[in-house]
């Protein structure tokens, strides 16, 4: 019998169902049959009467229906079908599921079944034995029988001889118990006696257990005491690696060399422990200091070669008149930290490392060049020949220091950017020849092409190449002469190699990115910004600020009432003034340099106590310190006066009236207070402070980093960029920064509120009294700006950082500012001044292993071998006289410039008496025609004449860089001859000179003299 399908069920479902309007009227069904339709012939005819035919939209209409509700029977039937499917689904899942378990059942019974066949084994095997163990039992119930029999018999012979037993057992039984009473009062007494004794041994066993406890104890602590109580720093006749740690680590911490021995035995004689012999002396001492910066060395070439790149920091100063130089690099270095695995780079970060601080002959860019030279070639020459890079199998040429600078960071310096120069052109000159030989290593490379390039190889390429003479190229061995062939022939195949490559591989294999310090671009700006502030007194004809003069130019200036008098004129040419000047005589009066002179501490007293008092501010009140001209001291001091001038005046009207002797200010006093009292000056402060506040301090805080967190100079673009348009902003609106609706991103460069929150009030306070004080607001940051456009050009769009690659980026790490060579120096010479017998090279060795973390590298990857390597070494260098060299190698260029000194004032003698003679026969020309057809030199006579004898204020102003083409010097002499007419017919000459006539008779040296000494 075969069933419908789930289909075929569902369709005759669908249809023995009635449709919901079916039922509504047999009229309607009528309606909606169709004439033709065969089921309707079957059913039996109904007499009705017939309706009128339908027209044909209304069988569309009726067909519309009945298509409409076959669509929604369609969409239920699809419901249902789709609801069916669902539980056939599930029926589906369930049957699966109990398919499962009729499976596992089946296993089950299996098991079972197989447990039972085994049971029912067991019980025939037991049931066997069983009846075998009853037919053993019957056989031996048999023996037993008779055995008992005969027994019986036994027993009744013994019971006779038994009874007879009884009778003395039951007297013997009497005494027993008396007996045994007596046995369990003895035995009570033992057991109350062994339980005695148990005790006794337990704490005899834990007595005897503990004595040899503290016996073992005791000879431990005995052991250890003896080795701590006495303490060998050295083995087999030299201090141990402990002891020279010690002996660093004491000096790290202050202590003189001298005093370390006497440090280690108080620190022993403390910790009750003996020092087996003496402990290190000072010589020893140093050759330690020494070995760590040894070490320091070997660590900064391990690092420098496992680096992809770094870039190098350095700076220099004068100490006693001798160049001193400073070195850093800046790179991606590992912990060393115990349990690190310092081959893992993602544990790397970027560190500063100290190289050196080096004495030089001279601070021009060749010798910084040459010191960088020195420094990279010691470095590689000690690593290479330790037994480090013996056991890394490794060693470090001396030119992979320049391979992997990938660029330095220095002052705004042209001797910093010459050397710069000079270090991008070797480093090119390096990769050159790194490519020359690789392509002479080349199997494809063509044998004749290397021998017409060496055919090509001329004497001035060997001249060049050596930087020899002719002389001394024909002196050349031939060995010599061959290695300068090879070696041109490296540069020549280099460069085609190199100039075959795209532009960005040259980039990205030659990366040489300078990077300005950013804490003296800010420098720099408030100098340019300052300079346009006092050029705007001249510019807009406004009267400057009040002179002040030192107290024997403003004695000159006081006592000489002839306004054209030349010593006037030298006294008030040679006397400055100014918002500067008024800082720097504030700062010689409130903070000297010197703490013995100025008011120092009592300066601090009052204004601290005033502030709290007046302002309710409590900090420290120190006065910037303006003597060493420390960053940014200039704004913060301006700041300081603006806010606190009267605060300043009372002090040294405080400090005036309590002199003993005449009550008066002193010269700088009155200086002092006349600065303060001089709206022109005042302005100049407020210009400087607002400039400070606004751009100046924010962006100090925003470029300065820690050592822990430094910062890229690349990732400062956008800040360095946003600096000139801001200046701009506020040069064409400065009434923005005094006005309290300002928004915070047009006041601050950093868009936060101004860190002196007293500066903004003072300032309108001051501000009716103040001069022109929009005006040098406006000068000060047009200044500024222009400050800004020409120290960041790397930062410009197109400039350097646009260009850098994003390999170069990604490798490229430029600290944001100098501060760490600085730093040094201004460390050096403090050590210097606390240990004046140390030297420069001692100095770098302690620095650079307390700074580099060289203590730990040496824990983590230096052994013994190492440890030999570094004091032979040491030893080594200590024979070497270095210092005593570097003395010869000064003494020596001090004298060779003294000789050019001399030849150059005798030749600059020999040019004066030379320009002397010519302008004493020079003859003034007045003449048009004549001056237009003059020659340049011609024309130097005429305005050295102008400049040098007339003093035309005009040309004394002017140097001669500025007047060096000949349209310049003829306009300056046509400008100059209609200056000299007007004076005369105004009857202004003092000198009695006509046209033609010459100077520098015999007849007129004293009307040469006169006029001289009235000029």
């Amino acid at each position: 019998m075969s069933f419908p399908s789930k289909r075929q069920f569902l369709a005759q479902k669908t249809l023995n169902q009635p449709h919901p309007k079916a039922a509504s009227s047999s009229a309607s069904e009528t309606e909606n049959t169709h004439p033709n339709d065969v089921s309707t012939l079957t059913k039996p005819s109904i007499a009705k009467p017939k309706k009128p035919a339908l027209s044909l939209k209304a069988q569309l209409l009726d067909k519309d229906v009945i298509i409409a509700n076959l669509e929604g029977t369609i969409s239920q039937l699809s419901a249902d079908l789709t609801q069916l499917q669902d539980d056939n689904d599930r029926l589906s899942r369930d049957n699966q599921a109990l398919q499962e378990q009729k499976r596992t059942l089946t296993v089950k019974n299996q098991c079972m079944n197989s447990l039972k066949r085994k049971a029912e084994d067991d019980t025939a095997k037991k049931r066997k034995r069983i009846k075998r163990l009853e037919r053993e039992r019957d056989v031996k119930e048999e023996k037993n029988m008779v055995v008992l029999s005969s027994l019986e018999d036994n027993l009744y012979d013994k019971s006779a001889h038994i009874s007879h037993l009884e009778r003395d057992l039951a007297s013997a039984i009497a005494r027993i118990h008396s007996q045994d009473h007596n046995i369990a009062s003895l035995r009570a007494s033992l057991r109350e006696r062994q339980d005695i004794l148990t005790a006794i041994r337990k704490q005899l066993y834990a007595a005897l257990k503990k004595i040899q406890r503290h016996k073992d104890s005791l000879k431990t602590i005995r052991d250890a005491y003896n080795a701590l109580r006495v303490w060998n720093a050295m083995t087999n006749g030299q201090y141990t690696a402990v002891a020279r740690e010690l002996a660093r680590a004491l000096t790290y911490a202050g202590c003189a060399a001298e005093k370390i021995e006497y440090a280690v035995q108080a620190c022993a004689k403390a910790f009750g422990i003996k020092i087996r012999r003496r402990f290190m002396s000072a010589r020893t001492v140093a050759r330690a200091i020494d070995e760590g910066g040894k070490y320091g060395d070997l660590q900064l070439a391990r690092e420098i070669m496992d680096e992809p790149g770094f870039v190098e920091s350095s700076d220099g100063t004068t100490l006693h008149g001798v160049t001193i130089e400073s070195r850093h690099v800046t790179l991606l270095a590992p912990s060393y930290a115990p349990g690190t695995d310092d081959n893992d780079q993602s544990t790397w970060t970027h560190q500063t490392r100290f190289v050196e601080v080096a004495p030089a002959l001279d601070h021009t860019a060749e010798r910084q060049f040459e010191g960088t030279k020195a420094a990279a070639a010691r470095v590689a020459d000690t690593y290479s020949r330790s037994p480090l890079a013996a056991q890394e199998r490794r060693v470090m040429d001396k030119n992979d220091y320049f391979r992997k600078k990938l660029g330095e960071n220095k002052d705004h310096a042209a001797d910093g950017k010459k050397e710069f120069r000079i270090s991008e052109a070797h480093k090119k000159d390096i990769i050159i020849g790194d490519l020359g030989r690789a392509a002479m290593a080349e199997a494809d490379v063509d044998t004749a092409h290397i021998l017409l390039t060496v055919l090509s190889i001329t004497d001035d390429d060997l001249r060049t190449a050596g930087k020899v003479s002719e002389a001394e190229l024909a002196a050349l061995s031939s060995q010599a002469r061959s290695d300068l062939v090879e070696q041109v022939l490296e540069c020549k195949l280099g460069e085609e190699k190199f100039e075959a490559m795209t532009e960005d591989e040259q980039s990205n294999l030659c990366t040489h990115f300078f990077g300005g310090c950013c804490c003296h671009k800010d420098l720099n700006v408030v100098e340019y910004g300052y300079k346009s502030v006092q050029r705007t007194w001249s510019t807009y004809g406004l009267e400057p600020p009040v002179l002040l003069a030192n107290k024997a130019n403003a004695a000159t200036i006081s006592a000489i009432e002839d306004p054209d008098s030349t010593a006037l004129k030298n006294a008030v040419e040679s006397s400055s003034s100014g918002g500067i000047k008024l800082l720097q005589l504030i700062g010689a009066l409130l903070r000297h340099k010197d703490r013995q002179r100025g008011y120092q501490d009592r300066t601090t007293m009052f204004l601290r106590e005033m502030k709290l008092e007046l302002y309710d501010l409590d900090k420290p009140t120190k006065f910037p310190d303006v003597s060493n001209t420390r960053y940014g001291c200039y704004t913060y001091a301006a700041a300081e006066v603006v806010t606190f001038h009267g605060l300043i005046q009372t002090l040294i009207q405080e400090i005036c009236d309590g002199k003993t002797k005449s009550g008066q200010e002193n010269h700088i006093e009155q200086n002092v207070l006349k600065g303060l009292n001089c709206a022109a000056t005042m302005t100049e402060l407020v210009a400087l402070a607002l400039y400070g506040a606004s751009v100046s301090w924010p962006y100090m805080a925003t470029v300065r980093s820690t050592k822990a967190n430094p910062i890229n100079l690349l990732d400062l673009t956008d800040i360095h960029r946003k600096l000139p348009k801001f200046c701009t902003h506020i040069a064409a609106n400065p009434q923005t920064l005094l006005n309290p609706n300002t928004p915070l991103n047009e006041l601050t460069i950093d868009g936060a509120p101004f860190r002196d929150p007293l500066l903004l009030e003072s300032i309108r306070q001051l501000l009716p009294d103040l001069k022109s004080p929009f005006l040098l607001i406006s000068r000060m940051f047009t200044g500024a700006e222009t400050g800004w456009i020409i120290f960041t050009p790397e930062f410009h769009i197109g400039g350097t950082i646009n260009r850098l690659t994003p390999e170069q980026r990604r490798i490229l790490f430029v600290l944001s500012t100098n501060d760490c060579s600085e730093g040094m120096l201004g460390t050096h010479t403090v050590h210097m001044r606390y240990h004046p017998n140390s030297t420069t090279h001692s100095f770098s060795n302690q620095t650079r292993t307390e700074r580099n973390n060289t203590e730990a590298f040496i824990k983590k990857c230096c052994d013994p071998a190492v440890e030999k390597f570094v004091m032979r070494e040491v030893r080594k260098d200590g024979t070497r006289q270095l210092r005593a060299q570097f003395r010869r190698e000064w003494l020596a260029r001090q004298r060779e410039k003294a000789e050019k000194a001399l030849k150059r004032r005798a030749k600059t003698a020999a040019w004066k008496t030379a320009a002397a003679f010519r302008l004493a026969t020079t003859i003034l020309e007045f003449d048009l025609d004549k001056i237009h057809s003059m020659n340049s030199k011609t024309l130097k006579d005429q305005l050295q004449f102008y400049k040098d004898v007339l003093k035309d204020e005009i040309l004394v102003a002017k140097k001669w860089k500025d007047m060096v083409k000949v349209e310049v010097r003829r306009n300056l002499v046509l400008e100059a001859r209609e200056r000299e007419l007007a004076r005369r017919e105004l009857g202004d000459s003092q000198m009695d000179t006509t046209v033609g006539t010459r100077l520098g008779t015999a007849n007129d040296d004293g009307e040469w003299e006169d006029t001289d000494s009235e000029d």
